[in-house]
């Protein structure tokens, strides 16, 4: 009987963020298919309502990957759990799984969220190097190696030499949400943060204390907004998400009218409800942006930058995805203009592609054949 053990170094419950829910969302889906269990970080709150088990056992710091006691820790529960597959989220944890599959036979499945070598290569990290030799070495190692992009895959199997039938794109998913009615999130909106209503609403969603999402922070401020000013008098761009980390802090000090730092909200969806468009000035740091594909299953229209979204999220949101060349802020105004108008629903084919149901069904056929 196959089961599961998903290894998760960092906190993902509860999910609020595009990366914790693409873990905890895909494990949820994956233990309708086999019994599952979570080893994550202490920090994580269990939840009852969850179909799978979880384990916080694992030290809530980077530095867990260096720690036999944390590789003996990860080779006992998968001893104790007889897992039968091991789940790698991220490739940190690679050589405590690797120990943990010689010992019990278990098979190895690293599901990628990005090629971290150079994502790491882009925020200019010197070390990016050393990681690139070891994340080519645990994906070499694996059974199946789940990756969130097209292109993400062909670079692994190109640069790390990786075997095709060993591979699989497995993109981030969503819940299916229906198209209708958005007045009464508008409404909410608008009375909370005094938005007229006429006022057309942006929104910029993500976690800000996070160098590539804050930096699209200060770009709303110092590029997007003037320029918009010159050709929409009436617009309020509202920015929701976390931040706690003491240098990221500056953007509390940015000041303009036309701008609502919401902070960390509880209901996200309202937001993307009441939104005319979602624009994500995120221009560095590369990998999978989640938050494209939530504004689109919300049924937002989305402006971004082109190396920012996938080729396949544009192909099946048809009239949803305006994009700009990177860094050019006047042609990022011009596609916030032109995608400010009705409301309309996302296709039938983007959810086909991106729901979660359909995602790990996928995933689960792969495991089998293993």
């Amino acid at each position: 009987m196959t089961r599961v053990l998903s290894i998760a170094w960092y906190r993902i419950l509860p999910a609020k963020y595009g990366g914790q829910k693409g873990i905890a969302l895909f494990n949820k889906e994956l233990s309708k298919h086999f019994p599952l269990v979570c080893l994550c970080s202490k920090n994580n709150e269990l939840d009852k309502e969850l179909p799978y088990k979880i384990i916080p056992g694992l030290p809530v710091s980077k530095w867990q990957f260096l720690s036999p006691a944390t590789w003996k820790k990860i080779q006992q529960t998968v001893a104790k759990e007889n897992a039968t597959h091991i789940t790698l989220e991220h490739p940190y944890h690679g050589i405590a799984a690797i120990k943990a599959r010689k010992q019990t036979g278990a098979k190895l499945i690293v599901h990628s969220h990005n090629i971290e070598s150079l994502r790491f290569r882009q925020l200019g990290k010197w070390w990016w190097k050393l990681l690139s030799y070891y994340e080519k070495w645990v994906h070499r190692q694996a059974d199946l190696n789940l990756f969130k992009t097209e292109s993400d895959q062909q670079w692994a199997i190109s640069h790390f030499g990786l075997h095709t039938e060993k591979c699989m794109v497995v993109p981030y998913g969503t819940t299916i949400y229906p198209f209708g009615d958005n007045s009464s999130s508008r409404n909410i909106i608008e009375q909370r943060h005094s938005i007229l209503p006429h006022e057309k609403i942006l929104l910029f969603a993500a976690t800000l204390d996070y160098e590539p999402n804050a930096k699209a922070v200060e770009a709303i401020y110092k590029e997007i907004v003037p320029r918009l000013k010159l050709v929409l008098a009436d617009f309020k761009v509202i920015i929701c998400g976390r931040n706690i980390n003491r240098e990221f802090q500056y953007l509390r000090k940015l000041n303009n009218s036309h701008v609502i730092i919401a902070g960390e909200v509880e209901e996200i969806d309202e937001y993307f409800d009441a939104a005319d468009v979602f624009i994500n000035p995120v221009y560095s740091g590369g990998g999978v942006q989640t938050k494209n594909i939530d504004a689109l299953a919300r049924h937002c229209n989305v402006v971004c930058f082109e190396e920012m979204i996938d080729r396949q999220i544009q192909d099946v949101a048809s009239g949803k995805v305006f994009t700009a060349p990177a860094s050019n802020w006047d042609i990022f105004v011009q596609q916030v203009m032109a995608s400010c108008h009705e409301r309309t629903p996302t296709g039938e084919s983007f959810f086909k592609i991106f729901s979660w149901e359909g995602i790990v069904a996928r995933v689960a056929e792969r495991i089998r054949l293993l």
